[in-house]
């Protein structure tokens, strides 16, 4: 069956690096002061919301067809042995995944250095079946709840099928128990300048002006046990969040540097009970937009990456912004690459303020993969 003999569903499949949601929720239960884990039931309604209005759509036409959960996990025995009950979290757990119809794959965890335990596979495993069920059963949208830069060839190949893409990205830190160093969840700048709808959903949970929203408290388990995500706002329609209008949390400072090691062996405490589920009415009148890419990727040329690299930089000073994502943009410097820049990197700015062609002053530099950067971004008032 093709797109255009469809319904006019859009057709939505999820994929969670089960690591990197664990550590999230983590973050969220043991450091935030929300106190709570991440729901799944309630991200997934969050997600129906925020693609509806990306999509130029309605909630109730966005379903989530097709979901899976991969991590790895320790064998029975290794599990029976270690600290906590960490067979019966696990299994907690699971009951979750299976009552909002996610499909989990685990992979065993492989032994590394000092005895530690370490993933190895899963994210392979991970990009072959996105891929695959995307093919066979051609999602409208994909949602990555993902961090790492190695899914951009996924992404790539994502957009080859005319399927749009979604990157949930958090950039979080707090401090290590037993580490000198700031423990640290970020997620990949190129892996969202690749996506089709970035959201930085640390921005959007720490923000004043979503701080009583339904939908974006319901992505955390009810304290009180009422299912407050499921009400929905009587008499105003609910307007999914956007970076535009939202401002930046005073008390957030979070630094993108590298995720803490694996933790795999730590107690996966979530204690989450599972939520019934929405049922919706598909109306067949509303139209809903379709893309198709038609063409093949175009890899970079290393070579030619190395050497620009290498060169010095110009003494270029002043830019114009030409583009803006959630929480991050680009800058035109005259240069044959655009200049990236976060809302850190900005200087007596506020992000918010920013529009797309305002003339700002600047500092270039490269990270260390050799892109360009600008750093102590600051507006200027023709």
């Amino acid at each position: 069956m093709t797109k255009g003999k469809r319904s006019q569903l859009t057709r939505v499949g999820v994929f969670y690096d089960g690591n990197y949601f664990w550590h999230v929720s983590t973050f969220y239960y043991q450091h935030h002061e929300r106190k709570s884990r991440l729901s799944v039931g309630g991200l997934h309604r969050f997600l129906r919301y925020q693609i509806a209005q990306m999509e130029a759509t309605q909630p109730e036409l966005c379903k989530i067809v097709d979901a899976h959960y991969f991590r790895g996990r320790l064998s029975a025995s290794e599990a029976a042995k270690a600290a906590g009950d960490v067979l019966f979290y696990e299994r907690l757990f699971d009951d979750v995944l299976n009552a909002e119809g996610v499909t989990q794959h685990h992979l065993p965890l492989s032994r590394a250095g000092k005895g530690k335990k370490k993933e190895k596979g899963v994210d392979v495993l991970f990009a072959l079946e996105a891929y695959e069920r995307a093919l066979h059963q051609e999602f409208d949208v994909v949602v990555l709840i993902a961090a790492d830069g190695d899914y951009i060839p996924l992404v790539k190949k994502l957009h080859a099928l005319g399927t749009r893409v979604m990157v949930l990205g958090w950039d979080l830190e707090h401090d290590g128990e037993q580490k000198k160093e700031p423990t640290t969840t970020y997620t990949s700048f190129e892996l969202l300048e690749e996506a089709t709808y970035p959201v930085m959903m640390n921005e959007l949970i720490d923000s004043r002006a979503y701080r009583s929203d339904p939908i974006i408290n319901g992505l955390f388990v009810s304290k009180n046990g009422a299912d407050d995500r499921l009400r929905d706002t009587k008499g105003r329609p609910y307007q999914a969040p956007t970076a535009r209008t939202r401002p930046i949390p005073e008390s957030t400072e979070v630094k993108p540097v590298e995720d803490s090691e694996d933790e795999s062996e730590s107690e996966t405490k979530i204690a989450e009970e599972p939520q019934p589920k929405l049922t919706m009415t598909v109306q067949e009148s509303l139209p809903v937009p379709e893309v198709k890419v038609v063409g093949k990727i175009q890899l970079p040329d290393l070579e030619e990456h190395i050497k620009r690299a290498s060169e010095p930089l110009p003494e270029i000073t002043e830019g114009y912004i030409n583009a803006l994502k959630a929480g991050f943009g680009f800058i035109d410097v005259g240069m044959s690459e655009n200049a990236f820049f976060h809302y850190k990197s900005l200087s007596g700015t506020v992000f918010n303020n920013l529009s797309v062609g305002d003339h700002v002053e600047l500092e270039l530099d490269r990270n260390e993969k050799g892109q360009l950067i600008a750093k102590n971004v600051t507006l200027l008032l023709d």
